[in-house]
């Protein structure tokens, strides 16, 4: 095959076309990914919205595929196991070891998103929702376990790995926890997943629709709070008390992104408590938030970004040895090449949980 199709976002307001690309030689030292499976993150959906996102772009940065070409100077993944053609993998663009952020133990500053990368230019094929993708010369690879399943590989990099980073960054979940999680969409699963590894004794879930807070029971949470019940951000902070003894939480994880959330999230908390925030990634600018509560409750904050390479593995793990509740069902709507734009609907109208493109069709038929 001299050519494959990808479907490239071009621009605000306009429907993502599906395109044909040429499939070029790989690089000296890399590799050539036929996708699997890719799905359609939130950061994609709001990206799609924005003056400032570069186009022509091939969105999707949470990626399974299979090898369909190595360099032969790979013959290993980053844990040191055996890699060849027809093998199924995780990626992303290997860290440069010698930046300042590398240096600190952080992620690189100089390494390529892919699902983030122009298409107008050679080798074109960076983003998740095409039939190929293309890596870079000495790629992070990690190979995906013959007896996981594409769907726990894939959720092991949504939600799951960013939030192990940020309970890891906050100290940790002790056995004793309660745990309050604001957001049931795939962060706060992905959060309320980490939760319960860590050993969380209860953990609350806060979002909407019914149909997440449904699955959330399902995934573990003790307890659900509806948005349709509890309306207000006052109704929300008193029910959490009345689920907490009136102390409030150990920890509680934001993972909604909404405008009162920062602040409720202080409310929340116990004394002494902690708050990790990860879903306030979209920019509004300045929000309403009253500072006295971290000091006058003694509250640690910590904010995350993302995730390292341990976080990947460590995640990927988990899925394939502890993780016994059936996360696969987060992925509820499944999309070939075509109806991408069916698929970024669904996300945007909150129908989907986990909506995934199917870049080469269902692979399991």
């Amino acid at each position: 095959m001299d050519t494959c199709k990808a479907a490239v976002f071009v621009g605000t307001g306009k429907p993502i076309e599906i395109q044909e690309f040429p499939i070029l030689p790989i690089e000296p030292g890399g590799a050539l990914v036929r996708m699997q499976m890719a799905a359609i993150c939130g950061t994609d959906v709001h990206a799609s919205h924005l003056e400032t996102t570069p186009a022509p772009t091939i969105f999707g940065h949470e990626n399974i595929g299979v090898l369909a070409e190595l360099s032969p100077i790979i013959t290993t993944d980053v844990l040191g196991q055996k890699l060849q053609v027809g093998d199924r993998v995780i990626f992303r663009d290997a860290p440069c070891g010698r930046c300042f952020q590398c240096s600190m133990g952080e992620s690189c500053q100089y390494s390529k998103s892919y699902g983030m990368i122009r298409s107008n230019e050679s080798p074109y094929l960076r983003g998740g929702f095409g039939q190929y993708l293309q890596l870079s010369a000495t790629p992070w690879l990690l190979r995906v376990p013959d007896d996981l399943s594409n769907e726990r590989a894939l959720l092991s990099v949504i939600g799951n790995h960013t939030c192990l980073n940020g309970i890891e960054r906050i100290g940790g979940v002790n056995s004793a926890d309660t745990v309050v999680i604001q957001g049931s969409g795939p962060i706060g699963l992905g959060a309320l997943n980490q939760s319960l590894i860590g050993g969380a004794a209860n953990v609350i879930v806060i979002g909407a629709p019914e149909s997440r807070l449904k699955i959330s029971s399902r995934l573990g949470a003790t307890q659900t709070i509806s948005l349709s019940d509890f309306p207000t951000p006052e109704a929300r902070i008193e029910r959490v008390k009345e689920l907490t003894q009136g102390r409030g939480a150990d920890i509680v994880i934001e993972a909604s992104g909404g405008l009162t959330a920062f602040q409720e999230g202080l409310e929340m908390v116990r004394f002494g408590g902690r708050y990790l925030v990860i879903g306030q990634w979209t920019d509004y600018g300045l929000l309403s938030a009253n500072p006295a509560l971290l000091t006058r409750k003694v509250i640690r904050v910590q904010g995350v970004f993302s995730a390292g390479p341990r976080h990947i593995i460590r995640s990927m793990q988990s899925m394939r040895s502890i993780v016994t509740a059936p996360v696969e069902e987060l992925i509820t709507h499944r999309y070939e090449l075509d109806a991408v734009n069916e698929g970024f609907e669904a996300h945007e109208k909150l129908e989907a949980m986990v909506a995934v493109i199917l870049p080469n069709g269902d692979p399991a038929k």
